[in-house]
């Protein structure tokens, strides 16, 4: 009788295992799709104008992350990925169209386009840390 309850409980914990083991892994990037790596060799400064906030599914961050679209001139605008949705919320990071802000970070070729993967925002006195000096995610 104590083995068949061990049996069972054992048997619970796989099929708990196997149901979860998916939605963990779809978190991750999705398959194919490569992310360029942080290089801190190539990082540089951008100064821009925030045209827009928007978060969406994101390799870079494994889920929804958070990106704010930068107009670099008049006819210029990058995409810069900050961090994954709840890390920028948890710390009520808001940014709004209009913001003049400072991106330190590297640019990349991303999902065909030209990017920057940020390391550090600066908007008016505050400086907000998405990257370590490695270029490591701190979230």
């Amino acid at each position: 009788m104590k083995t068949s309850r061990i049996i069972i409980l054992i048997l619970t914990f796989v099929a708990l295992i196997l149901t979860i083991a998916p939605v963990v892994v779809g978190q991750k990037s999705e398959p194919g799709v490569a992310v360029p790596k942080y290089d801190p060799a190539a990082e540089a400064t951008f100064k821009g104008t925030v045209e827009e906030v928007k978060d969406r599914q994101c390799p870079v961050s494994g889920g929804m992350g958070s990106h704010l679209i930068l107009r670099l001139s008049p006819s210029k605008t990058i995409e810069v990925h900050l961090a994954t949705t709840k890390f920028v919320k948890t710390y009520d990071l808001v940014f709004s169209k209009g913001d003049v802000v400072t991106v330190v970070g590297t640019k990349v070729q991303f999902e065909g386009v030209e990017t920057i993967f940020a390391r550090e925002v600066t908007r008016g006195d505050a400086t907000f840390t998405f990257r370590d000096k490695e270029g490591m995610p701190i979230w």
